[in-house]
């Protein structure tokens, strides 16, 4: 008799083993939301939801698909970081392991289905709703050499119509992988770096861990996308290390000053969705976790269109 697999429900959004980089000495991390008391926790009861990357499509379901996909990106990625962390390059084999974990980590959060899978799933909507629609499709599939009926293709829109209304899982995590080599190619295209901050100063992490920003002419303008050269793609990896991805053309520092921590760390804050983490607990830091978190608001003020740039 054939030993039934069992389904992992409780699904992480971010890994546990990351933040359990930022526990303190007894295991635990202290948690910070607005308006809330800061608590301490353990990783293992963090940032989890039920089925968080399953669907059903006609009746087939993803059955930890994806889970599985994206458990072996966490411990490729663990590994990794090992090398990183003692100041290493990665190889040419190691890199893009490293990469697509940064990049699925972006994506693969609670936040970013919230606000950005929620935007494309209603500008789809918006769109399949005009009637030229499906003639712009037929049209473009054409110039490649695509014969498709237009009754085809409307019950192919239709059923990704119901699809999306059915799941609000579909969308998100139907293109994971595909947004996820995306951006992981846009990082190997940048030039990598491990920096510590300084004896007095810690990194903090959060519930949408990654963040970007575009530097120019010395200003910075956060939530830029990947793909931009000016763009700097950070990830704090434990309370004295940040992983840093920039042009290749930028000149990075080794040590980070106090003041590049601290902006930092509110840049953590205000990309965060709904929680922040650290290994201490800190009234500095709840007083600005409660005035400046979520401030990063994808498709609003962050990752906007290449036409509202």
């Amino acid at each position: 008799m054939a030993v039934e697999t069992q389904l992992v429900r409780d699904q992480h959004t971010v890994p546990q083993w990351h933040l359990r980089n930022f526990a303190d000495g007894n295991g635990e991390i202290w948690r910070y939301r607005q308006g809330m008391p800061v608590k301490r926790t353990r990783p293992k009861g963090e940032c989890w939801e039920t089925d968080f990357y399953e669907y059903e499509l006609d009746g087939k379901k993803t059955n930890n698909k994806h889970e599985h996909w994206l458990g072996r990106i966490e411990n490729d990625a663990a590994v990794k970081l090992r090398i990183l962390l003692k100041h290493n390059q990665l190889g040419q084999c190691d890199a893009p392991a490293w990469a697509s974990f940064v990049a699925s980590l972006f994506i693969r959060t609670a936040k970013y289905r919230a606000q950005q899978s929620a935007a494309m799933v209603k500008r789809f909507q918006e769109q399949a709703n005009n009637p030229d629609y499906v003639r712009n499709l037929q049209y473009e599939l054409l110039k490649k050499g695509e014969i498709v009926s237009s009754e085809d293709l409307e019950k192919d829109v239709e059923r990704l119509r119901r699809s999306m209304e059915n799941s609000p899982s579909f969308y998100h995590v139907v293109g994971l992988e595909r947004h996820t080599a995306s951006l992981a190619n846009a990082l190997m295209r940048k030039s990598w770096h491990i920096v510590e901050a300084p004896s007095e100063k810690f990194f903090i992490t959060s519930d949408s861990p990654v963040t970007t920003v575009e530097i120019v002419r010395g200003q910075g303008n956060p939530g830029a996308g990947f793909a931009k050269e000016h763009t700097a793609i950070m990830l704090p990896v434990t309370p004295k290390h940040l992983f840093l991805a920039a042009s290749p053309s930028s000149q990075c520092i080794s040590v980070a000053s106090p003041k590049h921590v601290d902006s930092t760390n509110r840049l953590t804050i205000r990309f965060a969705h709904t929680r922040v983490y650290s290994h201490v607990n800190s009234a500095e830091l709840k007083a600005l976790v409660d005035a400046e978190i979520t401030q990063i608001v994808f498709g609003q003020n962050a990752l906007l269109p290449a036409s509202q740039n």
